[in-house]
């Protein structure tokens, strides 16, 4: 079999991206369980809603590292990055409304 991972470059990203799709998983478990806090006591909901949003908070925070890595590795700029895709999405959002006037964006 032909080797795929032959530079440090690739092994770096193969890992990276490896990393980014664990924290991915971790946050899915953690919107997992807000998603089923309506099967909970309603006196339980609100501490295990912010434990729950605390968690988001640390997954999301350790995503957005991981995300920063890879820009880094890239050599790119997170910033610069950030502000794209800031972009990019009004821009998506404003062709969605254009072929869906009556549809909400989300």
């Amino acid at each position: 079999m032909t080797k795929t991972i032959k530079t440090e470059l690739h092994e770096k990203l193969a890992l990276y991206y490896m990393l980014l799709t664990r924290q991915m998983t971790k946050l899915s478990d953690c919107f997992f369980h807000i998603i089923r806090l309506d099967f909970k006591p309603e006196e339980e909901r609100g501490e295990l809603f912010i434990g729950y949003q605390i968690y988001a908070q640390s997954e999301l925070a350790d995503a957005i590292r991981v995300i920063k890595k890879i820009c880094e590795i890239l050599g790119l700029s997170y910033v610069e990055t950030e502000n794209l895709g800031d972009k990019r999405e009004r821009e998506k959002r404003e062709e969605f409304l254009k072929r869906y006037p009556d549809e909400p964006w989300t």
